[in-house]
């Protein structure tokens, strides 16, 4: 039975999404928000520049910069200021200038009716991570999980090649038969871990752990079946990962996916050393993935950290941890 039931899913989850934004064209208008975290002038300002550069037109509100203890502004502003983007047709994409804290405080409170019929970009990643999953959930329209304008367009050096290569990839250029994500054409300074070889296809589905976890038991709780998982975090001791996954094993979320790509994991300067007698970050991935019989691919440059790679959320993939290659197979976007 269980082979059978992955089989109909297989089949099943072929059916590509329809819901999809137009690509950005050079031109287009990009709305810069703060749904989350507080914005910083500095790097709002350079990935402003850059992007303008680029021959975008940018738009933020004149209390873009507000701050609301560590939120970016109160819930009621921040529902306001998002929901604009949706409404207005001039709008082709909606930045999020950060990610923090917040997102969650505001899913039950944005009309998802009228981000459903006006489909656009949407990008980030992180606690933004909330709205990609709930936008998916609630109207099956495809985000992006990228750098952000803080910490990607707006750092210092700018976004290093292979992050550039495929944010503009995803986002601007048309790709009727999709592309390959191929992270070994690129001279990183970590290998990626094959955990489990194989092939899964499956649509794309993920973003930062805690946030998944975070949204189980409401509207919003991600559906894995059939699925290619990702993931990734930051400042997180691996007994606090382990829990996280242990959580997502338990409510089943890891028994019909296709595939799983474990990104990132970082860890802050900052944090207390873990205890001599932890397991490793590692350790804690070979217990709840070596065995599940699909390919499973670790390391992956995702997430908080100098290489974050964009992927397309609710695209058809396929995943091949022999490679250490992901395929897009289909456009992420429309004319």
């Amino acid at each position: 039975m269980k082979y059978i039931f992955l089989l109909l899913i297989s089949v099943s989850s072929l059916v590509f999404s329809h819901n999809k934004p137009q690509r950005l064209i050079p031109g287009d208008t990009i709305l810069f928000v703060a749904p989350s975290g507080y914005l910083k002038h500095d790097r709002m300002d350079l990935a402003k520049k850059r992007l303008e550069d680029r021959g975008y037109v940018t738009l933020q509100a004149n209390d873009i910069f507000r701050q609301h203890g560590y939120l970016g502004g109160t819930d009621e502003r921040r529902v306001q200021e998002f929901m604009a983007g949706w409404k207005d047709p001039n709008i082709k994409a909606i930045f999020p200038g950060t990610g923090g804290y917040g997102t969650t405080r505001i899913l039950d409170q944005l009309d998802y009716d009228i981000i459903k019929n006006n489909p656009k970009i949407l990008i980030g990643f992180s606690d933004i991570t909330g709205l990609h999953l709930a936008i998916n959930k609630m109207t099956d329209m495809v985000t992006f999980h990228t750098p952000s304008p803080m910490y990607g367009l707006g750092s210092k050096g700018n976004l290093p090649p292979i992050s550039d290569q495929y944010f503009w990839q995803a986002i601007e250029n048309e790709n009727p038969n999709g592309y390959i994500i191929d992270p070994s054409k690129f001279k990183l300074s970590e290998s990626m871990i094959t955990f489990h070889g194989g092939k899964g296809k499956g649509e794309l589905i993920g973003g930062n752990l805690s946030l998944i976890n975070t949204l189980m038991g409401t509207p919003y709780e991600i559906d894995t079946d059939g699925k290619i998982l990702f993931m990734e975090d930051v400042g997180e001791a691996p007994y606090r990962i382990d829990r996280y996954l242990s959580q997502l094993k338990l409510a089943g979320k890891f028994d019909h996916v296709t595939g799983i790509i474990l990104g990132k994991f970082t860890r802050r300067a900052t944090e207390p050393p873990d205890d001599e007698n932890s397991f490793t970050m590692i350790e804690v991935f070979e217990h709840y993935f070596s065995n599940l019989g699909i390919p499973v691919l670790a390391n992956f440059p995702i997430g908080h950290y100098k290489y974050n790679i964009t992927f397309p959320i609710g695209v058809m993939v396929e995943l091949d941890a022999d490679k250490q290659t992901l395929q897009i197979m289909e456009n992420s976007t429309r004319k």
